[in-house]
């Protein structure tokens, strides 16, 4: 009975780094919440309608073996591009930055692509310091022809740490 106590107690006893001033539970877990909010740009032609109408997402991760993406919008012409969707994702003691991708996902093959799919536009976003809620206009860049970093316009995005403790 008393070697079942002590590996409970054992168990629950949370090991305390201290690393400079701060301490580190090793139990909690950092999540990233990301809002996507609208996509805006001047260039008319990236939501031109094709047929019918066109499908978009966004796609963020800070690893790219574990990507989230926000859910499949549809865009007619003239409509804006409003996402307004949350994502939370699992935070690496190692992730740095928020690579975020729009993706144009057509109702019909369009040439040159795989499967209907274009990337519309990319940014690669710092990750915040604190757990203060952060805005940021992201430019969402693509390389032209002559191989040059080109803006294809933006998108709203707001972040912010969430710790939590594991049981």
């Amino acid at each position: 009975m008393m070697k079942n106590l002590g590996q409970a107690a054992a168990k629950k006893r949370r090991l305390m780094i201290s690393k400079g001033k701060r301490k580190i539970n090793e139990d909690e877990t950092t999540d990233l919440i990301v809002r996507v909010g609208a996509f805006a740009n001047d260039d008319k032609t990236l939501l031109k309608r094709y047929e019918g109408f066109k499908k978009y997402v966004v796609v963020l991760y800070t690893d790219p073996e574990e990507r989230d993406q926000t859910q499949v919008i549809k865009v007619y012409h003239g409509d804006k591009l409003k996402f307004n969707k949350e994502v939370m994702i699992r935070l690496d003691s190692h992730a740095s930055y928020l690579y975020v991708e729009l993706l144009g996902l057509s109702s019909r093959k369009d040439p040159g692509t795989s499967h209907g799919v274009v990337v519309m536009g990319r940014a690669k976003i710092g990750l915040p310091n604190s757990h203060e809620k952060i805005y940021r206009k992201a430019s969402l860049v693509l390389l032209n022809s002559d191989r040059c970093l080109e803006e294809k316009g933006s998108l709203h995005i707001s972040m912010k740490l969430e710790r939590t403790e594991g049981s």
